[in-house]
C-alpha cells in the first residue's frame, strides 16, 4: 500500500473517531457545565494548568523519536519507556511538593488536592507514550480512533454520574482518571512488543538529545496555553478564569477535530517517505492546502456566530465569554495550521529552533498579558494571541529551511482561504444582524447554513484545485483496504 493511500485511510480514521470522540465528549462536557457552573469549571482550570503542562510533555515528548526516519530497535523502545516512565514519576512527585505553595498562590486551599488527585494521571500517560508511537508509525489508526471514543465514553459516564451524586469539582477528576486507565489497558492490548532491560548507554544518549528538546518543545506549548489561566485566575479570579476556560475548550475542540487526524498522520507518513528515499515536500504543500480548506471557514464561522453557540451549548449563564472566543478563533486557525507544519519538522528530527520559538512566545505572551490585565478578559484574550501572531514568520521561515521550500511560497498557500473564509464571515454578520429577537438556535442554524453556502460557492469558483486535491485523498482513503467504508 502506497504512503499516500496509507496516509488518507488513516486520516479517515482518525477523522471518524475523533469527531465520534469529541461529540460524545461535547456532549457530555455541555451536561457537566449545566450540572457544575463557571466557578466550578474555573477551580479545575486554575488547578489543571500545571497538570496538564506535565501530562502533554510526557505525551508528545521523548517518543516522538520514534517516528522519524530512523530504524527501530529493542534497545530504543526499552530506553524510551525507562525514561519515560523515570521522568513521569519525577513530575508526580514535583507536583506533589508544589500543590501547597500553587494552593497559596491562588489563595484556594482546595487547590492543592486538585492537583495532587489529577496529578496521578501523568505516570499513567507515560505507560501509554510507545504503543500509541508504535501503532502511529506502523499507522494502524483504527486502533486509535477506538481507543479514544471507549475512553472518552467510560470516563463520560462516571463524570457525569459523579457530578449528579453531587461530588462537584471531584466528578470532572474522576473523568479524566477512568478515561486515560481505559486508554492505557487499549494501547497495550494491541501491541505485541512488552518492556525489558536491555538497555545500552548509546541508545539512552541518543533518546536524551533529542528528547530533552522535545521536552522543551512541549512545556513551552503548553505553558504558552496555561500562562493566560494562572494569571486570569490570580488577577481576575475563577469566574473570568472560567469564562476564558469555556472559550479556549471551545477552540480546542474544534481544533482537535481538524488538525489531530491530519497532524497524528502526517508525521508517521513524512518519516516513511524520508525512510524510503523519498522527498516529502510535496506532500506537506498539499497537506498545507487541504488544511487552510477547512480550517479557515471553520473558525471565521464560529467568529461570528460565537454568542448564539454558546447560549445553545451551555446556556445563557456562559454568553459573557462570546467576546472572549471571537479571539480565540483567530488563535484556533494559528494552532491547526502550526501543528500540521510542525509535524514535518519533527519527522525530520529538526526540534531545536521550534522549541526556541515555542518559548519566545511563552515570554512574549506572558509579558503582554500581564500588561492587558487592567483592561480586562477580552484585551488579555488579544494579547494572547497577539503573542503568537508577532512570531508566526518566523516559524514559516524555519519550515522552508528544512524543506528547501520559500517561506513567502508556504504562507501565499494560506491567503485565498483566508479571504474567502472572512468574506464569508461578512456574510453571516449582516444576516445575523437582521435576526435580533428571534432565538438563539435559529440563529446558529441559520448562520451555519448561509455560511456553508457562501463558502461553498466561493470555493467552487476560486479554490478549485484544492477540492480536486480533497476529493482525490477521499477517493483514495476509500478504495484503500482497512479504510473506511
Amino acid at each position: 500500500m502506497s504512503t499516500r493511500k496509507k496516509f488518507a485511510s488513516g486520516v479517515a480514521w482518525m477523522s471518524a473517531g475523533g469527531w465520534i470522540e469529541q461529540a460524545i465528549n461535547f456532549v457530555i462536557f455541555a451536561i457537566l457545565a449545566r450540572l457544575l457552573g463557571v466557578e466550578t469549571f474555573g477551580f479545575l482550570a486554575m488547578a489543571a494548568a500545571f497538570v496538564l503542562i506535565s501530562e502533554f510533555i510526557v505525551r508528545e515528548s521523548v517518543s516522538e523519536i520514534l517516528l522519524t526516519k530512523d530504524a527501530l530497535s529493542a534497545r530504543r523502545l526499552n530506553s524510551v519507556f525507562w525514561l519515560l516512565t523515570v521522568f513521569s514519576i519525577a513530575l508526580f512527585g514535583l507536583l506533589y511538593a508544589a500543590s501547597g505553595a500553587i494552593a497559596r498562590f491562588y489563595g484556594e486551599a482546595r487547590i492543592a488536592r486538585l492537583i495532587v488527585a489529577l496529578s496521578v494521571t501523568v505516570p499513567m500517560i507515560a505507560l501509554t507514550a510507545v504503543p500509541v508511537a508504535l501503532l502511529r508509525r506502523e499507522m494502524h489508526f483504527r486502533v486509535l480512533a477506538l481507543r479514544a471514543v471507549a475512553g472518552v465514553i467510560a470516563g463520560g459516564i462516571v463524570g457525569i454520574g459523579m457530578a449528579v451524586s453531587g461530588f462537584g469539582v471531584w466528578s470532572l477528576v474522576g473523568q479524566r482518571v477512568i478515561q486515560v486507565g481505559v486508554n492505557i489497558i487499549m494501547a497495550w492490548a494491541a501491541v505485541s512488543w512488552r518492556p525489558g532491560f536491555d538497555l545500552s548507554f548509546r541508545h539512552i544518549r541518543e533518546v536524551l538529545y533529542f528528547g530533552h528538546r522535545m521536552i522543551g518543545l512541549r512545556a513551552a506549548e503548553l505553558a504558552a496555553i496555561q500562562v493566560p489561566s494562572v494569571i486570569i485566575g490570580a488577577a481576575l479570579g475563577p469566574t473570568q478564569a472560567g469564562l476564558f476556560s469555556i472559550a479556549w475548550r471551545v477552540v480546542e475542540i474544534a481544533s482537535f477535530l481538524v488538525t489531530t487526524p491530519l497532524r497524528m498522520v502526517a508525521q508517521p507518513a513524512f518519516g516513511t517517505v524520508t525512510r524510503e528515499g523519498g522527498h516529502a515536500a510535496g506532500l506537506l504543500m498539499d497537506i498545507m492546502r487541504i488544511t487552510g480548506l477547512i480550517v479557515f471557514p471553520a473558525f471565521a464561522g464560529l467568529a461570528v456566530l460565537a454568542e448564539p453557540a454558546l447560549i445553545v451549548l451551555f446556556g445563557q449563564k456562559w454568553a459573557p465569554a462570546a467576546p472572549v472566543l471571537s479571539i480565540m478563533t483567530v488563535f484556533g486557525m494559528y494552532l491547526c495550521i502550526e501543528k500540521v507544519q510542525q509535524t514535518y519538522c519533527l519527522a525530520a528530527g529538526k526540534v531545536g529552533v521550534l522549541a526556541l520559538l515555542a518559548w519566545c512566545e511563552v515570554g512574549l505572551g506572558a509579558a503582554l498579558i500581564y500588561a492587558a490585565v487592567p483592561y480586562g478578559l477580552t484585551a488579555v484574550s488579544s494579547a494572547f494571541l497577539g503573542a503568537f501572531l508577532i512570531l508566526w514568520p518566523l516559524r514559516f521561515r524555519n519550515l522552508g529551511t528544512i524543506a528547501a521550500l520559500d517561506a513567502g511560497t508556504l504562507a501565499r498557500l494560506h491567503i485565498s482561504p483566508l479571504l474567502m473564509a472572512s468574506l464569508m464571515a461578512g456574510g453571516v454578520h449582516l444576516l445575523t444582524g437582521q435576526l435580533d429577537g428571534q432565538p438563539n438556535t435559529m440563529k446558529l442554524m441559520l448562520g451555519t447554513l448561509t455560511g456553508l453556502t457562501i463558502f461553498t460557492g466561493l470555493a467552487v469558483l476560486g479554490l478549485r484545485d484544492r477540492l480536486g486535491l480533497l476529493r482525490s485523498f477521499t477517493r483514495s482513503s476509500a478504495a484503500t483496504p482497512g479504510g473506511l467504508p
